[in-house]
C-alpha cells in the first residue's frame, strides 16, 4: 500500500510511526557518541561529549514535532468511506491539523470547488470558529479573492454539502481566474488552494 502524504487519508497513521523511528534514532546518536568518547578516552571530559551535547539540539527539536503528531490519529476508516462516495468532481484533502499559536484544529476532511472550501471537525477540542477565520483570511491574504471557508461540524449536512457542491461543480468554477504560481506552474487555482492548506498545517 503507497505511504500517504499530507493531506491524504492515513498521513497521521504513517507519520506517527514514521516519527517514532526518527526520534528513536536522533536520541541514539547523541548516546553512541558520548559512549565512544567515553571508551576511547577513559573520561567523559573529551571532544566527542561536546558534540553529543550539540547534537541533543536537533532531537529536541524534532521530539517536540513527534509529540505533537503523537496526540493525532488519522480519521477512522468507516468515516472515510462514508465521505468518499460524495467527493466525486471535487479536490479533497484530509487529516489537516492547522496550526496557529492561538487557537489549532483537526479538520477531518476538506473540500475544494471553486471559491469554496468546506470541511469538516469532529475534534471536539479544536476551535472551528477562529480556524475558518484564519484559513479564509490565509487564503484571501494568498491572493485567492472571494473565497469562502466553512468548517462543519455535522457529519451529515457535510455530506450533503459536498453532494450540491459536485452536483454544482461546473459553474462553481465558472469565471474564476487566477495568477499561477512559480512554484507550481501547472497547479490549478483549486490545487493552489490546496498546496496553501497544507502549508498551515502540521
Amino acid at each position: 500500500m503507497k505511504k500517504a502524504t499530507k493531506g491524504e487519508y492515513g498521513y497521521f497513521a504513517g507519520e506517527r510511526k514514521r516519527r517514532l523511528l526518527l526520534t528513536l534514532i536522533f536520541a541514539l546518536i547523541p548516546a553512541v557518541i558520548f559512549l565512544a568518547g567515553y571508551i576511547l578516552t577513559g573520561t567523559e571530559k573529551n571532544f566527542f561529549s561536546v558534540f553529543a551535547l550539540v547534537m541533543v539540539i536537533p532531537f529536541a527539536m524534532f521530539f517536540t514535532g513527534f509529540v505533537t503528531v503523537m496526540t493525532k490519529k488519522s480519521i477512522p476508516q468507516d468515516e472515510y468511506e462514508r465521505i468518499l462516495p460524495h467527493t466525486e468532481g471535487l479536490l479533497m484533502a484530509y487529516e489537516l491539523y492547522v496550526t496557529h499559536e492561538k487557537a489549532s484544529t483537526f479538520v477531518d476532511a476538506v473540500a475544494i470547488c471553486g471559491n469554496n472550501v468546506i470541511g469538516l471537525v469532529t475534534d471536539k477540542k479544536g476551535d472551528p470558529a477562529f480556524t475558518r477565520e484564519y484559513v479564509e483570511k490565509t487564503l484571501r491574504g494568498a491572493g485567492f479573492s472571494g473565497i469562502s471557508v466553512k468548517l462543519m461540524t455535522d457529519e451529515n449536512k457535510f455530506l450533503e454539502r459536498l453532494d450540491g457542491m459536485a452536483a454544482h461543480a461546473d459553474s462553481l468554477r465558472e469565471g474564476l481566474k487566477y495568477r499561477p504560481d512559480a512554484r507550481y506552474p501547472d497547479y490549478s487555482r483549486e490545487e493552489l488552494i490546496w498546496v496553501t492548506l497544507l502549508e498551515i498545517s502540521f
